[in-house]
């Protein structure tokens, strides 16, 4: 008695069909082998659409300034990504002065096209500003020129508990002490601590 294998395409999806013997119906365990393989092939088709999301076209633009230096926040649709409708890219930039050359600062991907949050873009005086989005901090003494960026998901005892609004509340001083508010699962928080502008938290 032999065993062939039949290959076809449904909706571009590759599936195996197993056939003993000539056309004699599939047994149970035939229908959970074609069920396991089409299963892998489309996770494997997501992952496949997964690996191509990508920054699209701009949603939005905003910009924040002082007299030294400024911010700009671009948002973009994500292209490629599966299933559809994607999400969001949250480009962070800033700018001396006038100038129209723009540094890169950082990238926060969202899973939902939000609103660019406006109130997440600070200054504290003429040289030090500070952005946050997520479990992301950015912060300049420099006036823009260099920035230092803090990722929550970095840390092993956050991985299990940041989400799309981790950060709640940053405040800093001038003299460089300040103060962030992680909003935990449920209504969980927890507080941390800075001394040099959020370059490095304590209390994590």
């Amino acid at each position: 008695m032999s065993i062939k294998f039949v290959l076809g395409r449904s909706n571009d999806l590759l599936c195996m069909r197993v056939q003993k013997g000539l056309n004699r119906p599939m047994n149970d365990m035939k229908l959970v082998l074609t069920s396991i393989v089409c299963l892998v092939a489309a996770l494997c088709g997501g992952c496949a659409s997964f690996s191509k999301q990508k920054p699209g076209d701009v949603i939005e633009t905003w910009e924040a300034s002082n007299n030294n230096f400024k911010i700009r926040v671009t948002a973009y649709d994500e292209k490629g990504s599966y299933p559809a409708p994607g999400g969001a890219y949250y480009v962070f930039k800033s700018s001396l002065g006038s100038s129209d050359q723009w540094n890169y600062i950082m990238t926060f991907r969202h899973d939902d096209p939000v609103a660019i949050p406006r109130n997440q873009i600070r200054f504290v005086n003429e040289q030090i500003g500070y952005v946050f989005m997520g479990w992301l901090y950015a912060v300049t003494t420099d006036g823009g020129r260099t920035w230092s960026v803090w990722d929550a998901s970095k840390n092993p005892t956050l991985t299990k508990t940041y989400n799309y609004n981790l950060i709640g509340e940053v405040s800093v001083a001038p003299n460089g002490t300040g103060k962030m508010v992680l909003k935990l699962a449920g209504n969980a928080q927890q507080e941390l601590e800075t001394k040099d502008y959020g370059q490095h938290w304590t209390g994590e």
